[in-house]
């Protein structure tokens, strides 16, 4: 009878351990898909604005319009796509684009493949979580530094006086320096409620 009652109990903690564990949520290539855009679609037009920019007013103002306009464009794009987006980096200059948890482990991930030689153009990150009963879908995108970024994000010999100037009085903190071309700058990452 021990035996039995044993024997029952533990089929029945095994039923309750396995039905506790749900499934992760799967991401539709439509979801994908959409991330996809949205990412290259912001980065595109960012990028627009900073290089015009630069070109109009020089790369001084542009650190203004990258420091002030940026973080209004993102939060506006985030809105109209419903969406929430940000820029994060190991080495961000503006402390809100430090990354959480999750985007330090894409990071991490992103900064192995470019150790290795092995991160590409197509390079993406995919994860769900779930908080508060609602499931989201977590996507981050490599930024690599092109050349544009190094006016501001280049080694110091690079970087002019003013701009200088301008980081440090706009960021206490800078950490986003001394890059070279196609190094990993960060990611785009964005999430979205599913």
């Amino acid at each position: 009878m021990k035996t039995f009652i044993s024997s029952l109990l533990i089929f029945i903690l095994i039923i309750s351990i396995g039905c506790t564990d749900k499934p992760k949520t799967k991401i539709s290539e439509d979801i994908k898909k959409g991330l996809r855009k949205d990412a290259k679609e912001f980065m595109e037009s960012l990028k627009t604005i900073l290089v015009k920019e630069m070109q109009t007013n020089g790369v001084v103002a542009a650190v203004s319009v990258c420091s002030d306009t940026a973080q209004v464009l993102t939060n506006n794009y985030g809105v109209k796509k419903g969406i929430y987006i940000k820029r994060v980096s190991f080495k961000n200059r503006n402390e809100n684009d430090a990354p959480n948890k999750i985007e330090a482990e894409a990071l991490k991930t992103f900064e192995e493949l470019k150790r290795k030689g092995e991160l590409k153009e197509t390079t993406e990150y995919f994860t769900t979580i779930e908080e508060d009963g609602i499931t989201s879908v977590i996507y981050l995108k490599p930024i690599l530094v092109q050349a544009p970024c190094l006016s501001c994000h280049g080694s110091l010999d690079q970087i002019g006086l003013e701009v200088k100037d301008v980081i440090r009085k706009k960021y206490r903190n800078d950490k986003a320096t001394g890059y070279q071309l196609d190094d990993l700058r960060g990611a785009v990452s964005i999430q979205k409620t599913l």
